[in-house]
């Protein structure tokens, strides 16, 4: 059978990344009309990072099994199709939803027939319950203008902000990052798992597995409401907790595990065309949302508040070579922005001439800034979780060798947002950010108001109002075009603000006899709601 290798979003460098490996692409695995959910596998055994918690709680949630034990009033799809799932799409001028412009009041409907694993029938106060519980009790990020959630009746939910959710996917992103929980759970949501969704929990061994079913009672019982990621075409799944890359090889070869999520580079070979279990797997890849970023301390008081030695050290980086030296496992950027998201193609960023278009570094270029600016030798101090140490030595060497001095401060992710507060003791950070589109990436990092910003300046003291005023306008429906993209992208180079450096890239492992594959809109694999041909019981 030809060995099926599908790229999602068209990583075009895929190739190069791979090194001398050759692979024939086959889309199959992501064409719609290979949809067939006749077929029901009698169990998958994934391979999943270690899951140190199962709670369902947090905007940031990564938990493997949630996405199909747990449901939310809406959800996105990968593809970025927003859709409701709890919520009542026949109600509601927004087909689950109500609001008045200009109003800071959101009404949302949800179906009056929900059932969650227990029998508990989930009504709006258990989606008031699970909102107001996850605001304070976990990472609500971009939460800050939440007033209250309140239940009007068993099916009508209020929600009210300090101000409209304008912002370009505000909305959306709030009513997609909630699972909803009965208030009436008896399940202690640590060690079990109790939601409304496809699959329900069976099992957890902390550090080693987690195992969910298909729930044979599920809810929605109306199959023309029924979306592909709720679909239930495996009845037992079992995420095996392997970091260990030869480990999740070692489990393929002997049987020991069907499918693995995330597999390192260097371990996907034997399961190409040309491996020597190419007959048996398929890899399937795709680009991640991250951006991963430079960003320099704008504050006045910093070396890095020298526009010619931000430029200066821009132009001194060569994003190919670090990609080469991280082991070529990532896509490099033209630009503060991904070709995961919908609105990259708005520019065509990698035909802009600056320093995030250059081949290579520019040391003539990076010398001439560097003459124009007030740099004397200091040595500037390269912020980041430790967990990219040595993403943050790699840049240091490239600007040392075009004179200037940098060192590595790793620190783990609480330490450096603390850190970030303080303009006095750092002068580039290192760091990823993700969102729904791009201009939303931008947002996240850059607007005065997000990631920490002081509300007169970004959360890297960069105070540019008129920066600011395009950001905010790209990020409203009518704003949201190619020209104010570019111009504020041409702004940000022009001043030095920031350089996106590489995505990651996902490298999934499945089984021969499986023939689509399914992605939550993190891009965590949803084996449940993959599609398989019945080769395999």
């Amino acid at each position: 059978m030809k060995k099926k290798f599908l790229s999602v979003c068209m990583s075009a460098v895929l190739a190069l990344s791979l090194g001398t490996c050759a692979f024939a692409s086959d889309d199959s695995l992501h064409d719609t009309s290979n949809i067939d959910n006749t077929v029901t596998r009698s169990s998958i055994t994934v391979a999943w990072v270690t899951a140190t918690s199962i709670e369902p709680w947090g905007t940031d949630n990564n938990v493997p099994g949630n996405y199909e034990v747990y449901e939310m009033l809406f959800e996105t799809s990968a593809d970025g199709e927003f859709y409701a799932l709890l919520a009542d799409a026949s109600r509601g001028e927004y087909g689950g939803y109500d609001h008045e412009e200009g109003s800071v009041e959101y009404r949302v409907y949800i179906y009056d027939y929900i059932y969650d694993h227990e029998g508990n029938h989930i009504t709006a106060s258990d989606v008031a319950y699970s909102y107001m519980y996850q605001y304070e009790n976990a990472t609500t990020a971009n939460w800050q203008t939440l007033v209250s959630v309140e239940a009007e009746d068993d099916t009508t939910v209020l929600f009210t902000f300090s101000e409209e959710l304008n912002a370009l996917g505000a909305l959306e992103n709030f009513l997609s990052r909630c699972f909803i929980v009965s208030e009436n759970c008896s399940a202690n949501l640590t060690s079990s798992m109790c939601g409304t969704g496809p699959y329900k929990f069976v099992s957890y061994t902390s550090g080693s597995s987690l195992v969910i079913e298909k729930n044979e009672d599920y809810w929605q019982t109306d199959e023309s409401l029924v979306r592909q990621e709720s679909q239930a075409n495996v009845q037992t799944i079992t995420y095996q907790f392997v970091d260990e890359g030869n480990s999740r090889e070692t489990g393929l070869e002997s049987g020991a595990l069907d499918m693995v999520y995330d597999m390192p580079l260097e371990n996907i070979e034997v399961f190409t065309d040309d491996g020597s279990y190419g007959d048996q797997y398929s890899v399937y890849s795709y680009v991640q949302k991250f951006v991963y970023y430079l960003c320099p301390n704008c504050s006045e008081d910093m070396p890095t508040g020298d526009v010619n030695l931000r430029l200066a050290i821009f132009n001194a980086i060569d994003q190919n070579g670090l990609i080469t030296a991280l082991g070529g496992d990532y896509t490099r950027l033209y630009s503060y922005a991904t070709d995961y998201y919908s609105d990259y193609s708005y520019v065509d960023w990698a035909s802009l001439d600056n320093y995030n278009t250059n081949d290579g570094a520019d040391l003539e270029a990076a010398a001439e800034y560097l003459a124009a600016s007030s740099y004397n030798g200091e040595t500037l101090t390269i912020l980041c979780q430790s967990d990219y140490n040595d993403v943050a030595t790699i840049i240091a060497a490239q600007l040392a060798a075009a004179g200037i001095n940098a060192t590595v401060k790793g620190v783990d992710q609480a330490t450096q947002t603390s850190t970030m507060a303080d303009s006095s003791v750092w002068d580039l950070m290192f760091g990823m950010m993700a969102a729904d589109y791009n201009v939303q990436v931008w947002s996240h990092g850059f607007d005065y108001n997000s990631n920490g910003g002081s509300g007169s300046a970004t959360a890297y003291f960069t105070v540019d109002d008129e920066w600011q005023a395009l950001l905010e306008l790209c990020n409203t429906a009518e704003g949201h075009t190619a020209e104010n993209m570019e111009a504020w992208w041409q702004m940000c180079v022009d001043n030095g603000y920031a350089m996106g450096l590489y995505s990651g890239n996902n490298y999934n492992i499945v089984p021969e006899d499986c023939t689509y594959v399914c992605l939550s809109d993190r891009l965590n694999l949803l084996p449940g709601a993959c599609c398989f041909d019945g080769s395999v019981e």
